[in-house]
């Protein structure tokens, strides 16, 4: 269930880079904008709707169009037919001037402790009316899977951590690094969603001791993609879905979260296979042990 996609290889493409033109983004996250500054980059993974590229110091750009949404990683391509097809190990030259620079809102946790329970049951309540597909996502519903059974241990070595606090994170909650399926694997969506969710709540201290546990052992133990995700969640950054759901869930307004959670989980669904169920089973676990 792990897997591992450094490479070594060369980012000398003088001899390899021959652009039919160069692409320009219209708005893009600012790890991706960093990346794309710094010159042609080398596609590494192509799907139907984005593609990813892969730059000097394992740096990445997704480019997509506007269905991709918003995130740290993610540069939207200016017109709808401006990317075009690809292959991997292609390299591309891609413009970020007079680009949109996306940052999301500073998300602070604001509702009380009645609050927070009755958003969180009424999150409840609609996952399990929306199932997630697959991944840990489940987990907010109370559902089972092979997956997060055999996760479990872990969430909970998790939660015990969460609730005794400390520098000290049991070994067991290392089995969730390069968990699952997806370019991003679950577990990795899990562990993001947490960071996120203890920055939401105020908790920095805690969300940095999480990445300084977990930083040198994502760079061994799974793709150097979801390493990129990590390090930005570990910033606060996540795609803004996620941070739509973590915002209605910590915010004050209670009774209008509860009617937004089936449009909140629709959008979610939409980022990756899983990632962003997956994001939201880790913010749940800070919403639950805000709770004790």
């Amino acid at each position: 269930m792990r897997r591992s996609t450094r490479s070594s290889r060369s980012f000398d493409c003088a001899d390899r880079f021959s652009p039919s033109g160069v692409i320009a983004v219209a708005e893009c996250g600012r790890p991706a904008r960093d990346a794309l500054a710094s010159g042609p980059g080398e596609v590494c993974a192509v799907f139907r709707r984005s593609l990813y590229l892969r730059f000097a110091g394992e740096r990445y750009a997704c480019l997509g169009d506007a269905s991709l949404g918003r995130g740290p990683l993610n540069a939207r391509v200016s017109g709808r037919h401006a990317l075009g097809r690809h292959e991997v190990g292609q390299w591309l030259a891609v413009s970020v001037a007079g680009s949109k620079l996306w940052r999301p809102r500073p998300l602070r946790a604001r509702a009380g402790r009645r609050a927070l329970g009755a958003k969180l049951a009424a999150l409840v309540r609609a996952a399990a009316k929306q199932p997630a597909r697959d991944g840990l996502g489940g987990a907010i519903a109370g559902a089972s899977s092979p997956l997060i059974e055999h996760a479990r241990p872990a969430m909970d070595a998790i939660d015990a951590w969460l609730l005794r606090g400390g520098a000290s994170i049991p070994r067991r909650a290392r089995a969730l690094i390069g968990l699952g399926p997806g370019l991003t694997p679950s577990g990795d969506d899990y562990l993001a969603g947490l960071m996120i969710g203890l920055r939401a709540i105020g908790n920095r201290a805690a969300a940095a001791v999480l990445w300084r546990w977990l930083a040198p052992q994502a760079a061994t133990l799974t793709s150097a993609i979801s390493g990129a995700h990590l390090a930005a969640a570990a910033r606060g950054e996540a795609h803004e879905a996620l941070h739509a759901c973590v915002a209605a869930l910590f915010a004050s307004d209670a009774a209008r979260a509860r009617l937004r959670w089936p449009c909140l989980l629709s959008r979610l669904d939409a980022v990756g296979h899983c990632s962003g169920r997956d994001g939201l089973a880790g913010a749940v676990a800070v919403a639950r042990h805000r709770l004790r």
